[in-house]
């Protein structure tokens, strides 16, 4: 007998294994992965936290489920026509009973403390926001970190007593059912069956109806709390109807509930139904009253009223809005746009000047993508702004990593060992400078190539990239057969995987990840050996999610070269939607840009960084998760000189201060000083959305030094007149400061649509345009830039030229610059500037420096020409490139002619 019993429990093991063998084994990954990242605490934080929640739940849902069964047991063998032997009569039905509860309240168990593990931890790791909601006193945090919670346990709690109430109606029916099939169904007793299920189960029925009408009262609380959200006025929160009529009554209906709670428990054990549906009808009447109520007063007393009963709400509602979004801070500065630079002016601001972008994101991707991949299982997936001190000089560039692409080795190299043994990683990037081109308005490219030709003092140790974000798969490396590590010629140099990133590929592992992955090359291969390790999750936004989920991630992650080494930055996001009177914007109403985070392309090292120690939710997340966050001071100054003030964020800032930069509440009710994020002309016959908001290096118009900005221009409502100019600042210590710059609104200054259409309406541009436009090519404008120096400011667009063919490359033939309502073209931002103000008539007596000056700023430029097409020229007789060769030899001639003729 024992024997037999071993034998059926082995088999019920293989078998429970074999269903749960996907679990375990990803389990198992896991907890090897966190291991090797160092955040083993932060994947056992949640484990351990839905462990402790899941054994007390069980034992109270198994006791109330044991408790109830009992109780019902009962009242069913009271019943005449009950069959007695079905509850009571085996031993058998017993342990069905137990095994039932047991998988019910294991199941209900985890599906609780998988749900809510978070939202407690929160509750108990809650960080006072210092600011308390106007309505009821409570500091922010009560709504931000606890009331979901409270609500979410209510939720559960009412389901959980309305099922039990529907599960003993049902029974009693299928129980006292069985022996009446035959009966009409217009025999149906009310009094009888109202008797029956009162003697049945009259006391289970009381006590859940009585705790159902105590946690309503409860749900009438949180909804009185909930008023700090409510739409009903006209701003976002409690407004004045809600305040004044809806939280009164539910006050009533909290005391309601409370006594109707007493009333429906005696009722139903006294067999009484007309006191229960009293109790239960002043409930629903009082609700209605409510809603009447709230309807009457809301449009014939506020609305009649608005601006003056809704003044204090509105200004709640403000002020909390711009808290939230970290707005409410904002330097502004009146910029009465004046228009009289000088030369001497431009000279002052040569640090501005000298880094005007005319580089445009789209097509120096396009180029990038048709010229630096080299081989087809490379991309570029993105291109990065950022700054760096090149040669002494601070340099805005664009930087786009050389990733892996293995969607395309599917179709080229598909097979196993090509994608996951042999093709591991990325190699080296590319950087161009943002404030030139060359002389065929291609990029001016600083690092190009593989092996990478370095034009720059930057050290480029290891431009290996094996953690990227297009490295989507996963790869096994210091196997047998050589890693391909760039093309060299007809051949390929090979590398060894010499990161720390990977888990060991033991017999066991290589069973363990045959089994993840579902591919019986693990076992099978002879390539891999003892000192093979696999890298996984390998995409930098899918490993930073999988460390921390809770956290919101900005869309574009972006490289940096520090120490010779590749360096991915992420910024992360602390976010709410339950920010009292905030108004939301799409499903958050706060967020923070509190921490950033550092990947390591090669070791996949992941390290989050809080950058701001004022945010209450991360010092609650600090708390939850005490080994994740490292403070600023461990992080090399050389990476922190990269943060960038992330688009997302201030994209979103912007939105919300279209609105809200009016912060007189009666201003704000007439909306008569709405502005909307100016509007972008991105083609000639084609106007697109919002304009893009986009990175300078320049100098602020009061400070002393250049710095990188992030910037974006704001319009009327409705109109293209643009009214103020937003930056953000990220250099120098202003990390995370805003400055917002507000123009005259009794002149018309061009906003970016407006200043496309000038250009449009210019005759000599236009006549190029539509020259250009025309046998196959096409026009494209590129990143729009309105530059403010001293008291002016300074249109910029750059003008690219496209073939039609489909692997065509766009390239830079024009600069387009307007000053003071004088627009004119040139092929670079000193030949423009030359035009510009080389032709102006100076009121004094500078009129012949002026145009000495413009002169030599014209010399330069050439020079410039010059020395770049005698560069690629050498360039192209090195590589042996002879047509190219005699191209920019012709080009040196037509350009050393036009110099002699002048």
């Amino acid at each position: 007998m024992k024997k037999k019993v071993t034998i059926t429990s082995l088999i019920i093991i293989i078998v429970l294994a074999l269903i749960f063998i996907d679990s375990i084994v990803s389990f198992s990954v896991s907890i090897k992965w966190f291991s090797e990242l160092g955040y083993l605490s932060v994947y056992f934080t949640k484990l351990l936290a839905v462990l402790k929640l899941m054994v007390p739940i069980f034992a109270v849902v198994y006791l109330v489920i044991y408790i109830y069964y009992k109780s019902i047991k009962k009242s069913v063998i009271k019943l005449k026509r009950a069959v007695e032997v079905d509850l009571n009569k085996t031993k058998r039905n017993k342990k069905i009973f137990i095994i039932v509860d047991v998988i019910i309240s294991l199941f209900i168990s985890i599906s609780i403390s998988t749900t809510y593990w978070y939202q407690i931890l929160q509750f108990n790791n809650s960080v006072d926001f210092s600011k308390v909601d106007p309505l009821f006193g409570y500091d922010i945090s009560f709504f931000v970190f606890k009331l979901p919670l409270i609500k979410s346990i209510y939720s559960l709690i009412m389901s959980l007593l309305v099922i039990l109430i529907i599960f003993t109606i049902v029974l009693y029916l299928v129980i006292t059912m069985k022996d009446k099939m035959s009966d009409s169904i217009q025999n149906f007793n009310r009094k009888e069956f109202k008797n029956g299920l009162t003697s049945f189960a009259g006391k289970q029925l009381a006590v859940v109806s009585f705790l159902i009408l105590i946690f309503l009262s409860v749900g009438y609380f949180i909804k009185s709390l909930e008023l700090v959200y409510s739409p009903r006025g006209v701003a976002y929160g409690a407004s004045y109807t809600d305040v004044k009529v809806t939280f009164l009554f539910y006050k009533i209906l909290i005391v309601l509930s409370l006594i109707a709670a007493v009333i429906v428990f005696i009722g139903i054990i006294r067999s009484k139904v007309k006191p229960i549906l009293i109790a239960i009808a002043s409930i629903i009447v009082v609700i209605v009253i409510e809603g009447v109520s709230s309807y009457v007063v809301q449009n014939a007393i506020v609305r009649s009223n608005e601006k003056t009963v809704e003044k204090p709400y509105i200004q709640n509602n403000i002020d909390y809005t711009r808290d939230a979004y970290n707005i409410s801070d904002i330097d502004e500065i009146n910029f009465n746009v004046e228009d009289n630079l000088t030369l001497d002016d431009l000279s002052k601001n040569q640090d501005t000047i000298s880094n005007i972008k005319i580089n445009s994101f789209e097509p120096a991707l396009d180029f990038y993508n048709g010229v630096q991949v080299i081989r087809y299982y490379y991309t570029f997936n993105d291109i990065d702004v950022d700054r760096y001190t090149l040669d002494g000089k601070y340099t805005e560039v664009f930087v786009a990593p050389r990733e892996i692409d293995q969607d395309a080795l599917k179709e080229n190299a598909g097979n196993w060992q090509n994608r996951h043994l042999v093709y591991t990683h990325g190699y080296g990037v590319v950087m161009s400078k943002v404030n030139s081109v060359t002389s065929q308005g291609q990029p001016d490219f600083v690092i190009d190539g593989i092996p990478p030709n370095n034009k720059t003092d930057l050290s480029l140790d290891n431009p290996r990239i094996y953690f990227g974000e297009k490295t989507n798969d996963y790869s096994v490396v210091n196997t047998d057969l050589p890693e391909i590590d760039y093309p060299k010629g007809d051949e390929n140099q090979y590398n060894s995987y010499e990161g720390n990133a990977g888990i060991k590929m033991s017999f066991l592992n290589r069973v363990m990840f045959s089994i993840y992955y579902k591919n019986i090359n693990f076992l099978l291969s002879k390539d891999i050996n003892s000192e093979s390790k696999i890298l996984v999750t390998r995409n930098i936004v899918d490993r930073v999610k999988k460390i921390a989920p809770f956290l919101t991630y900005d869309s574009d992650p972006y490289i940096v070269v520090s120490n010779g080494q590749f360096y991915y930055i992420l910024d992360a996001y602390t976010t709410t939607d339950k920010y009292p009177y905030s108004q939301p914007y799409g499903d958050i109403n706060y967020v923070r840009n509190s921490i950033k985070v550092v990947v390591d392309a090669v070791n996949g090292d992941v390290n989050f960084y809080i950058v701001d120690e004022n945010d209450p939710i991360v010092e609650s997340y600090s708390k939850i998760f005490p080994d994740l966050f490292k403070t600023l001071d461990e992080l090399p100054q050389d990476i922190q000189d990269h943060f960038r003030y992330p688009e997302g964020l201030f994209n979103v800032q912007c939105d919300v201060l279209t609105k809200y930069h009016m912060t007189d509440p009666g201003v704000f009710f007439n909306s008569e000083d709405l502005w909307q994020i100016s509007q972008n002309e991105k083609a000639v016959d084609s106007v697109s959305d919002i304009n893009d908001s986009s990175y300078f290096v320049m100098r602020l118009p009061g400070n002393e030094s250049e710095e990188m900005v992030l910037v974006d221009y704001f319009n009327m409502k409705d109109r293209e007149n643009m009214v103020s100019l937003l930056a953000a600042r990220m250099d120098k210590g202003n990390y995370g400061k805003l400055v917002l710059y507000r123009f005259p609104t009794d002149k018309t200054i061009y906003g970016p649509l407006l200043f496309k259409k000038k250009i449009n309406q210019d005759e000599n541009i236009s006549k190029d345009l539509s020259l250009w436009n025309k046998d196959g090519s096409e026009v494209i404008y590129g990143d729009t830039a309105i530059i403010p120096i001293e008291n002016s400011l300074l249109y910029v667009e750059p003008l690219y030229l496209k073939s039609s063919g489909e692997n065509s490359i766009p390239e830079m033939k024009r600069v387009i610059l307007l000053y003071n309502d004088e627009i004119v073209s040139a092929n670079s931002i000193d030949e423009a500037l030359a035009q510009l103000f080389g032709s102006k008539e100076d009121n004094g007596n500078n009129k012949d420096v002026q145009e000495n000056d413009s002169s030599q700023v014209l010399t330069q430029s050439k020079a410039e020409e010059l020395k770049g097409l005698y560069e690629k020229a050498l360039e192209a007789q090195k590589n042996g490139n002879w047509s190219s060769y005699g191209e920019y030899i012709d080009e040196l001639g037509k350009l050393i002619s036009e110099l002699t003729e002048e």
